[in-house]
């Protein structure tokens, strides 16, 4: 069952990391319950959850992703038995960044190395996700236009970035070297999320960074420097690829120098 639950979610051109992860679930929960999905009741799925927050002691975040992942399966077959679970409200985090020093350490760690300075020009200033940045084509860079194309983004949207000069010249430094230049067809950077994240994890640590730094904290770190800078956030909805302006609006929180300013201006004088 669990492998024909997989099959269904990959023809719905899910994420590889959502099928990963709902399988996941899934294959949990029937091991946990041991019975035939269709013979599942709701006092089955509240003693799941229960025994994943008492005995395996998961986080809200971790809750909610379960849930979605058990609504969808029971969905995906036709079965309502867990449309009345709730999932948990998540912790509203402040993503964490890193400083435009840093940035700059960690481009010269990978200067000598064209495909890694790519990755990290690209992810730094184009604010890609790590999915969207290993699905991208050589034909979706168009350099006569600074251009990137971002094909079936998170909710199978579309968008167009810019690419700045920085960014070109390491793309055009990476595709002489691999000698990409004019061939169409095929990925760009022929490599695997995980290895993106281990890349970025150890230039980190040669940067002498020390705290994790992951691919999306690039992203988040594109987003806070251009609010910064006084970038509308309507502009970095749309460079982000945000379904929603509610969802950007959590970088006006990390970023304090407009309030800093208004302060300043307005505090008063006892």
């Amino acid at each position: 069952m669990v492998d024909r639950f997989t099959r269904m979610l990959q023809s719905q051109e899910r994420s590889p990391c959502t099928v990963k992860q709902y399988g996941h679930i899934a294959r949990m929960f029937l091991g946990y319950v041991q019975k035939p999905l269709e013979t599942v009741a709701p006092q089955d799925l509240n003693a799941f959850r229960e025994h994943l927050v008492l005995d395996r002691h998961y986080s809200k975040n971790s809750l909610y992703t379960t849930v979605r992942g058990l609504t969808c399966l029971f969905r995906s077959f036709g079965l309502a038995t867990a449309e009345q679970l709730e999932a948990p409200r998540r912790p509203a985090r402040l993503p964490h960044y890193l400083t435009e020093e840093e940035i700059h350490r960690l481009f010269d760690v990978v200067h000598d190395h064209p495909r890694d300075s790519a990755i990290l020009h690209v992810l730094a200033y184009c604010g890609l996700r790590v999915g969207e940045l290993c699905r991208l084509s050589v034909e979706d860079v168009d350099l006569s236009s600074n251009v990137l194309h971002v094909r079936s983004g998170k909710g199978d949207r579309d968008r167009e970035v810019i690419i700045e000069e920085k960014t070109r010249a390491a793309i055009d430094r990476y595709t002489t070297d691999r000698a990409l230049a004019g061939q169409s067809g095929g990925r760009l950077f022929p490599v695997s999320p995980v290895t993106v994240e281990r890349m970025v994890r150890t230039s980190a640590e040669k940067a002498q960074i020390n705290r994790r730094v992951t691919p999306h904290m690039l992203r988040h770190t594109l987003a806070t420097t251009l609010l910064s800078r006084g970038c509308d956030i309507r502009y970095i909805q749309k460079l982000l690829g945000h379904a929603s302006v509610a969802t950007t609006q959590i970088y006006t929180h990390v970023d304090t120098t407009a309030l800093r300013e208004a302060y300043r201006r307005a505090r008063p004088e006892y």
